[in-house]
Order: C-alpha cells, then sequence, then structure tokens
C-alpha cells in the first residue's frame, strides 16, 4: 500500500546511473575536443592534399631508400632525381625559402626532440599526431601538415 520508500529508492538509483553516463561521456569528448581545438591550429585541408601529391613523388624518387634513414631531413628538389618535383613545387606554390618538406624517421623521436633543427612548433604538432612510422611534414603559410608514408 505505501509505496513512498520505493518511489524515492528508484528515483535515487536512476539519477546516479544517469550521472555515471554522463561523467563517463564527459571525460570521453573533453579530451578529443581539446585535441580538434589544438590540431585545427596546423592542419590545413589544401596543405594535406599538396602533401599528397608530394609523397606519391618521394615514393617513386629512387633515393627513397636513402631519404629514409635519415632521422630528420628537409627536402628540397635537389635531394629528388625527379624532373616533376620543381613542377610540382611551382603549381602548389611551394617556395623552398618559406615553406618546408620535412621528412621525419619517428623511430627516433627522443633525438628529433632533442634535435636544436627541429623547431618548437613542429615538436608541439608531433605531440598530437600519430607517429608511427615515417612521417612527411609540410610547413606552408604558418601551417603544418602530416602524412604518414
Amino acid at each position: 500500500m505505501n509505496k513512498k520508500g520505493f518511489v524515492l529508492m528508484e528515483t535515487l538509483v536512476v539519477t546516479v546511473f544517469t550521472m555515471f553516463i554522463f561523467t563517463i561521456l564527459y571525460n570521453s569528448v573533453v579530451p578529443l575536443l581539446g585535441k580538434y581545438t589544438e590540431l585545427s591550429y596546423y592542419d590545413d585541408l589544401d596543405t594535406t592534399y599538396d602533401l599528397y601529391h608530394i609523397v606519391k613523388l618521394i615514393k617513386n624518387d629512387p633515393n627513397y631508400e636513402e631519404i629514409a634513414n635519415n632521422h630528420y631531413k628537409i627536402l628540397k628538389c635537389q635531394d629528388l632525381e625527379s624532373e616533376k618535383c620543381n613542377t610540382l613545387f611551382n603549381f602548389l606554390n611551394i617556395d623552398n625559402t618559406m615553406d618546408e618538406v620535412i621528412f621525419l624517421n619517428t623511430t627516433y623521436m627522443d633525438e628529433l626532440k632533442n634535435n636544436q633543427e627541429v623547431s618548437n612548433m613542429i615538436k608541439d604538432y608531433l605531440q598530437y599526431i600519430d607517429t608511427t612510422g615515417n612521417i612527411i611534414l609540410l610547413q606552408n603559410d604558418g601551417y603544418i601538415s602530416y602524412l604518414n608514408c
């Protein structure tokens, strides 16, 4: 007859369960939003598409194995035997004096963090991306984008 205590307990259990679910969701979503915000300062869609073509060019180059053995290398068209390099860089508006195409061998990540040649902007960027395998970075107009290769 008197079910007031049951309704109170049922309400408390549902409230605690709902709070638990919201806590899990909050702890899962907030770090993702922070990572997205941080990467939005770096990645640019146009730069990423440009980088795709550069990666294809580098992988088809006969010097790729030599390049892949480097821990850190700023790539210039002189390093590649491809005749298409200058044409591609001009088409993509990559200026070797202002923009950099950088090859990173991430198996040497500790050395990269201590390397004075690597800019602090790149070191910060490496904290937010997948650093497995070799990475090609393109630093262009204040943005940095990457592709694994």
